[in-house]
Parts: structure tokens; sequence; C-alpha cells
């Protein structure tokens, strides 16, 4: 099972932010949350990815195939 399908829709938009090289407060104001809330999802995407950075996490997206663009 790719770990990509154990994303929420939100955690996939706040992926593809990070995949923009955006940080918490700019996916904040892009999709209207709280920082806070955005680094909550950041650490789940993290977390669900087995990913310890935002880097690390987009290339685990990559490699399964998953593209923002």
């Amino acid at each position: 099972m790719k770990m990509i399908s154990t994303l929420t829709p939100r955690e996939i938009e706040v992926l593809e932010c990070v995949m923009e090289g955006m940080n918490n407060r700019q996916i904040a104001n892009k999709l209207i949350i709280s920082h806070q809330t955005a680094k909550s999802h950041v650490c789940s995407i993290l977390k669900k990815l087995n990913a310890t950075n935002k880097i690390q996490a987009a290339v685990e997206a990559c490699k399964e195939g998953f593209t923002s663009f």
C-alpha cells in the first residue's frame, strides 16, 4: 500500500504546498488556516510518510508518483 494513500484530502493540499517550497506560515496563508493548523498537518504528513523533514516528505511523495504539478 502506498503511504500517500493514507493522507487526507487536506493533507494532500498541504503536501502540494510543501512540494512548492512553502513554509508553514505561507501554507497557512494560502489555505486560510492558522499557522498551528498548518504545522499540525505537516507533522501528520511527516509521520504518515515516515519522513523526518519536509524535503524527505517531498522525496517520498515523488517516489510514490505523487506530483503537485
